[in-house]
C-alpha cells in the first residue's frame, strides 16, 4: 500500500471515530469514507480494528507533535515551554476539530500511554533543578496540566470557546502554579 493510501485510510478512520465514536468504527465505514475498494485492503495492512485505532491515534499525536514541537522548541525557558505547550496544543485542536474529537474518543478507548505524562514530568523536573520552577510533585502537575487541556477540548470544538483565550488563561494558571 502506498503511504498516501495508508494515510488516507488513517484519516478516514479519524473521521469515522470523530463522527461515530470508536464503537462506530468498522472497516466498511472506513472503506466508504476513504474511497478505497475493499475492507480486505484495510485488514491486510492493519491486521485488526484495534491496530487501525492505535495507528490512527498515532497519526493524531504525530500531527500534533509536528505542530507543537517547533513552537515549544523556540522557547528558551521552561516556563516559556510550558506556555507554548498549552497554547499550541489548544491551537492545534481548534484548527483540527476532527483530530480533536477523534483524539478524545481514542484516548478514552485505548490503553493509556504514560509517555506524554513522562515527558511533561521530565520537563518539570528539569525546571525544578534549574531553579526556574518551584518544588512540587511533577507527576501530579503533569496530570493536572494534561487534564485541564483535555477538559478544554470539547468546550472549544463543541461550544466554540475561544482557543486563544482558553490557552492564555490555562498558560497563566499553570505558570503561576509552577514558577519559583
Amino acid at each position: 500500500m502506498t503511504s498516501g493510501r495508508r494515510e488516507r485510510i488513517l484519516e478516514a478512520a479519524l473521521v469515522v471515530v470523530a463522527r461515530e465514536g470508536c464503537h462506530g468504527l468498522s472497516f466498511a465505514k472506513v472503506v466508504e469514507e476513504a474511497g478505497v475498494s475493499s475492507t480486505r485492503l484495510i485488514s491486510y495492512h492493519f491486521g485488526s480494528r484495534d491496530d487501525l485505532l492505535r495507528e490512527a491515534f498515532g497519526l493524531v499525536l504525530a500531527k500534533a507533535g509536528a505542530f507543537m514541537g517547533p513552537r515549544i522548541a523556540a522557547e528558551s525557558s521552561m516556563r516559556g515551554k510550558i506556555r507554548a505547550y498549552v497554547v499550541s496544543n489548544l491551537q492545534f485542536l481548534e484548527e483540527n476539530p476532527v483530530d480533536a474529537r477523534a483524539a478524545i474518543e481514542l484516548a478514552s478507548a485505548l490503553p493509556s500511554d504514560p509517555g506524554g505524562l513522562e515527558l511533561l514530568e521530565s520537563g518539570f523536573r528539569d525546571g525544578q533543578r534549574s531553579g526556574e520552577l518551584r518544588d512540587f510533585d511533577a507527576h501530579v502537575m503533569a496530570v493536572a496540566l494534561r487534564g485541564a487541556i483535555d477538559a478544554s477540548v470539547l468546550d472549544i470544538v463543541d461550544h466554540g470557546a475561544d482557543a486563544v483565550r482558553v490557552g492564555a488563561e490555562l498558560a497563566e494558571l499553570f505558570d503561576r502554579a509552577v514558577r519559583a
